[in-house]
């Protein structure tokens, strides 16, 4: 009888911190959208000024993060939903450098009034980038707050690049020798994977390469 009650009271427990953290992701995603929601923000700046509203949004940013974290970090003894497939770890460890070329390419080179290079193709490539990193790692974690974590990154980078796509500039006509390559981002983002893959161990506790390198 107090083994029955002492087990009612951990998933209790348990389901408890699942909840708290699926607010805290909740509660990201909103600090994301309605910010960007038609209106939103030159109310905020009017009402708060420009430094104001950077200094609200700021420390209502970081509360919620510094909350999502607690959250996850409670969340540790939350269910297992399934056990990821040894091939999703080739996938992911391939697949990264793709996601962090699409990050490097927004970063390094800002689009214009026309869209040019990489941006003809795919107008919004840091959302893009963002979206394939969480699914790469949708497709390698099984416990359920890493499901939800990367499932709300995903959902994120999802949204940010409709709506970038649909407000993009139209696409300027191809140029002589456009379609080559830049490598400052394809030298950026092959550095950050191979640091990535060190202090992966480190800093996560997961080593990306412990089932794939013999």
């Amino acid at each position: 009888m107090r083994w029955r009650k002492l087990k009612r009271s951990f998933v209790c427990y348990s389901n408890a911190i699942m909840i708290e953290l699926a607010a805290a992701l909740a509660l990201l995603v909103l600090t994301h959208l309605v910010p960007s929601a038609p209106g939103v923000r030159p109310a905020c700046v009017r009402a708060l000024g420009l430094t104001g509203f950077r200094v609200a949004y700021s420390l209502v940013s970081l509360g919620v993060v510094a909350w999502m974290i607690a959250a996850y970090i409670a969340a540790a003894g939350g269910p297992w939903l399934w056990t990821p497939p040894v091939w999703a770890r080739w996938v992911a460890v391939m697949g990264m450098p793709v996601a962090l070329w699409l990050i490097a390419v927004r970063l390094l080179e800002r689009p214009g009034e026309m869209r040019t290079g990489i941006y003809r193709l795919i107008p919004a490539p840091g959302s893009a980038g963002i979206l394939l990193w969480a699914l790469l790692h949708l497709l390698n974690v099984g416990h359920a707050r890493a499901v939800m974590l990367f499932g709300v990154f995903a959902a994120i980078g999802a949204i940010a690049m409709v709506k970038n796509t649909l407000s993009a500039p139209p696409p300027a006509a191809p140029e002589a020798g456009e379609t080559k390559l830049r490598m400052m981002p394809v030298i950026y983002a092959l550095a950050v994977w191979m640091l990535l893959l060190l202090l992966h161990p480190v800093v996560i506790g997961v080593d990306p390469l412990a089932l794939i390198l013999p």
